[in-house]
This record gives structure tokens, sequence and C-alpha cells, in this order.
């Protein structure tokens, strides 16, 4: 049996690696919007993250500018729809991540199916597709939750700053560690200040350079543009609890409007319109709080059970093949999920499974803050479901 397990683990390999080279030859696959503004920023570092200049200066305060320099790096070394292949990378160590955590609380046959199931996810495997930061945060995310369980805080606390300049979740994710060893009553300071070392300088850094740059210090302002966006979609949606409208389903961009009320030219001060920005978030924080909850609520159940359609057309026009990958998809994601929400409402939690539940519930909280979900946004935590599905399980080590 464990020769079968391993033979079809090395099989899946081999086929996300031949999937990858695939999908490295179709740019409708690589590259996305999302893409595009990556491959922006990382033409030039230096412009777009040390020099204020209005031209696409949301661009570049919305963004990380880990990941654009990732880019760069390895742009001198390969042509661009070969930067695919560091997420093969980025899930090979998250694999090994799973394997190393499965087997410490479960038996072989139990670690080697965790394997397989990450590595039959259509969810992680359309991410890796994609010039996006899905596969690499996904690792450092689980990164930081595997040295965590091993106690070494120093390299968790590494893993989350290294998160935190590549998605603006570093603050966040700090806060869950911080909260989980508070409620465990974890009494050694030393262990508050080895974890939370690194992300404040990390974090730190880019909150002094943002001060430097635009005069006005922040970590970015994805979280002032999404409070904006959900504030407004819940005045939309409090009109007739339609979630197709364009104001519901699209942000709200107005800086361009801004930039004619300030009478701003292109080479003028970002910080006005930042500053505006953050005003912005702020307008309805407290109206509509059930139409927030509706937005909430929504966002969650697609998050959790949605489906990446519009990606897998890409991949194929037989709608066969479409077809029952859609179908795989909904089975996989449906059984993972349900596992996740039995887990939550069971009486008998040991430590290491609350630890998990904490993680993901608040990764689940936060994202959910969108008005229009999206099932890309469980990639990150696709790893811990699966967890949260075998320990179900509850098999020691043997």
């Amino acid at each position: 049996m464990e020769k079968v397990t391993k033979a079809s683990i090395s099989f899946l390999i081999l086929f996300r690696f031949l999937f990858l080279n695939y999908a490295s030859k179709l740019e409708k696959i690589y590259l996305t919007k999302d893409s595009d503004h990556y491959l922006e920023l990382s033409s030039s570092i230096s412009y777009f993250f040390f020099n204020d200049n209005l031209y696409d200066y949301w661009l570049s305060t919305f963004r990380m500018p880990g990941y654009p320099l990732l880019l760069s790096m390895f742009q001198k070394l390969f042509d661009t729809n070969l930067l695919i292949f560091l997420n093969f990378i980025a899930d090979l160590l998250t694999l090994w991540l799973i394997y190393k955590i499965l087997q410490k609380y479960n038996g072989k046959n139990i670690t080697y199916l965790g394997c397989i199931l990450f590595l039959i996810n259509p969810n992680s495997l359309i991410s890796s597709t994609q010039i996006m930061t899905e596969s690499i945060s996904t690792t450092l995310l689980f990164g930081s939750f595997y040295f965590f369980d091993e106690k070494k805080y120093a390299l968790s606390g590494l893993s989350i700053a290294l998160l935190g300049i590549i998605k603006p979740l570093g603050i966040y994710v700090l806060c869950f560690y911080l909260i989980i060893l508070f409620i465990f009553k974890n009494k050694k300071i030393a262990n508050y200040v080895k974890i939370a070392f690194f992300p404040l300088i990390f974090i730190g850094s880019l909150f002094i350079n943002n001060f430097i740059q635009y005069e006005t210090s922040f970590y970015s302002t994805s979280s002032y543009f999404h409070m904006q966006w959900f504030n407004a979609a819940s005045e939309n949606i409090c009109e007739n609890y339609d979630f197709n409208q364009l104001e519901v389903s699209e942000p709200g961009y107005v800086f361009e409007n801004w930039l004619l009320e300030n009478n701003l030219e292109r080479e003028s001060d970002s910080k006005i319109l930042i500053n505006k920005l953050r005003e912005s978030s702020k307008i309805g924080l407290f109206n509509n709080i059930h139409c927030k909850l509706l937005s909430l609520s929504r966002s969650t159940l697609w998050n959790m059970f949605g489906v990446r359609g519009s990606n897998w057309e890409n991949i194929s026009s037989n709608n066969h093949i479409y077809l029952v990958t859609r179908l795989f998809s909904l089975i996989y994601v449906t059984t993972i999920n349900f596992s996740l929400l039995k887990a939550i409402l069971s009486k008998n939690k040991s430590p290491f499974l609350m630890r998990l539940l904490l993680i993901i519930v608040g990764y689940i909280l936060v994202s959910s803050i969108l008005p229009f979900g999206n099932s890309r946004t469980r990639v990150l935590i696709e790893p811990f479901l699966i967890i949260v599905f075998l320990n179900s399980f509850k098999l020691k080590n043997p």
C-alpha cells in the first residue's frame, strides 16, 4: 500500500509539472489582470515603491513590494511565462510541510492521503498556473503554523513577516498567533517577542517607507479600499438586496474624481489622495449593519464553497473536461468544508485542532470583508482545511 501511495504522489507531482508547462504556453492562463499589475510593478521597484508619483499611485500603495521584487529577480533569469514555476517550487514546499505535520500526528496512510489531497486540489492547482501570490503566500502562511506548532517561534515570525510584505495580511496573522499564545496561557514573554520581532521589523519598514514617500504612514491602502467598497456595497445591497449590482460586484474607483476635485496633476503629492481614501473608508462604517452581515455571510459562503469556473474554461475548450473538473471541484470543496463545520461544532477539540480552527476562522473573517466572494481567497487555507478533514479520523502516531 505504501508503495502505491508513494507512486501516486510522484505521479501527481509530475502531472502538476506538466500541467504548468502546458499553462506556461498560453497567456490567457498564466496572465490575469492582477498578473499584469505585479509585472508592471516588478519592472521598476525603485520607481514604484520608492518614489511618490500619482501615476498608478494606488497600485503601488495597494500591492505589497515582496512579490514584485521576487518577480524582478527571476525575470533576469527566465522568460515571463516561466515565472509560474516559482509556484511549483512553493507548492512542493507546502507539500513537504503538510507531510511533516501529518507525520507528527497521524499514521503513514493518513499522511500520504493528506499529500494526495493537496496535489489533487483543483483550487490550488489552477492558482499555480498564474503569475499571482497565492502559492507562495500559502507556503508562508502554512509555514508559520508549522513552525508555531514546533514551538520555533522566531521562524514562525519570519514566515509571517515575509507573508506580510507579499500580501497585506501580516498584521492580522501576527494578531492571530498572539491571541493563540494568550488563549493557551503561554506566560513566557520571550515567545511573544520571538514571534513578533520579524513582523514588526518588516511591516514597520513599510510604514516608515510609506511615510517617507507619501508623508502619511500606512501599511497598505488595500484595507482602506476594501472598507470603502464594503461600506458602499452594503448601502446598495440594502436598497433591493441585489448582489449583482455593479457597486457590489466591482470596486468603486473614485481616484480620477479626486484628481479633478483637488486640481492635482500626475506629478502632484499623493498624500492628499491617500488621506481622502482613508477618510472615505470610514463613511458609513456603522450604517446598514444588517446588510453588512448579509454581505459577510454571502462572501463567506462563496469564499468557502465557490469553484473557479472561468479559470478552468481557459484550460480547455472541451466542455466535458470543463464540466468534470467543475463537478470534481464542487465535490472536493463540499466534503472538505463540511468537515470544517463539523470540527467547529464539535465539543471535544484538541489544542492542536483549536489552533488550526482559530487560524482558519480568523482568516475567513478578514477575507470576507470583500463584498463579492472569490474562491481564490480560499487557496491560502486549503492545507489547513485538509488537515482538519483528516483530523476527523483521529489517528495518532504509530
